[in-house]
């Protein structure tokens, strides 16, 4: 039984090892061990499984002496897994909810059980304590501690503790896993924006550039129309500077504005430029995870730049493949009847597309559509 004091001190120094753990791994383990402490566990597994055949993705647990070896581990995650009672009654339980594997798993099961039998029995340990803390429909998050034989089973106390640390481990754990997808997004964006000839950065309503490419960094360089001073991105021509705020403050506010600038009317700069404002969405990986509103700015010189790839494009306008290959079809001279045909689908379908398209990138006309990609293809 957990003493009251124990209980209230370690609720609150594992919930805020969880919150720091959201983005820090070490501190995700020292909430977990700590969990393992206070159960009188020997060890825990925490892993990351995908539907529907529940293939693990990653997973955290203690090893060493008090734990089971990673070799053994492993050999769990790719051949028991799915022949582990304890699994199966925990994943019939809704999230949130607490397995004690005794209250769902007879002594026969468990006798009978492969991964009783020669998982646990060889490590010395028989008493599972679990519980699935996420479940978007793609993947899950599952829990697990395990005491050792010769102690007694989980009871009521036990049970207790976790469900007050429960809000918190749902939380943490939702967070934590947001915060992975974002990270992993943003390596894979940021490495791919950087090598691409049009400038790309990412403001805020004020202006302020939360990131910028390499070819963004060098079209700011004096001498341009364009720089960014103090961390702002700003205009050197007054009246195009007015121009370039309002266009923003408009992407921020609304995520159906979309405007240009051309930037080529200063004749006296020698770098001719179209500056292309485009609002992003919140769920956009480039808004940032405090989930702000942002716009991307895309700076083009014409002549200078390729056709983008149809997925960056898709990337930054926030399209379907499907409307991105319309986009371009459009931009190729085609009709959405002709779409309609390519793509062997109906009138009405094609016209579906359509209105998507336009109400995405904030376009009224089918020109206004080819013009917006021309300044992101060619400025």
């Amino acid at each position: 039984m957990i003493h009251p004091t124990l209980r209230q001190q370690a609720q609150q120094r594992i919930a805020g090892l969880l919150y720091d753990g959201v983005l820090s791994p070490p501190d995700w383990y020292g909430g977990l061990d700590a969990i393992r402490e206070v159960l009188g566990a020997g060890t825990f597994h925490f892993f990351t499984m995908r539907r529907p055949n529940s293939l693990v993705l990653e997973s955290v647990d203690n090893q060493g002496e008090v734990g089971i070896n990673a070799e053994k581990m492993r050999d769990y995650e790719a051949h028991y897994l799915h022949d582990d009672v304890r699994m199966a009654a925990l994943l019939r339980l809704t999230q949130g909810q607490i397995m004690l594997d005794h209250e769902h798993i007879s002594a026969r099961e468990m006798s009978r059980n492969s991964v009783y039998a020669d998982i646990l029995k060889p490590f010395g340990f028989r008493h599972t304590l679990g519980a699935t803390l996420r479940d978007d429909g793609v993947t899950r998050d599952v829990m697990g501690f395990m005491r050792p034989v010769d102690h007694t089973p989980y009871g009521a106390s036990e049970k207790s503790f976790i469900e007050q640390l429960l809000p918190d481990l749902i939380r943490a754990t939702h967070l934590r896993a947001r915060a992975s997808e974002l990270v992993q997004k943003a390596a894979l964006g940021m490495a791919t924006l950087d090598t691409l000839s049009q400038g790309i950065a990412v403001i805020d309503g004020q202006c302020r550039i939360q990131y910028a490419n390499s070819a963004a960094e060098r079209l700011m360089v004096m001498p341009s129309v364009l720089t960014a001073l103090h961390g702002r991105l700003q205009c050197t021509h007054g009246a195009l500077q007015t121009r370039l705020q309002q266009l923003v403050a408009e992407a921020c506010a609304s995520p159906s504005r979309a405007g240009a600038l051309d930037l080529r009317a200063c004749k006296q700069y020698p770098a001719r430029l179209v500056l292309t404002v485009l609002p992003l969405k919140l769920s956009h990986s480039l808004s940032g995870a405090w989930q702000l509103p942002r716009a991307l700015i895309v700076l083009s010189s014409p002549g200078a730049a390729t056709a983008m790839d149809p997925g960056v494009i898709s990337d930054l306008l926030g399209l379907s493949p499907c409307e991105t290959r319309l986009l371009l079809l459009l931009a190729a001279g085609q009709s959405v009847k002709d779409f309609a045909a390519v793509e062997d689908c109906s009138w009405h379908t094609a016209r579906t597309h359509i209105k998507n398209l336009m109400h995405k990138t904030g376009c009224h006309k089918q020109l206004e559509l080819i013009q917006l990609l021309q300044s992101l293809q060619l400025g």
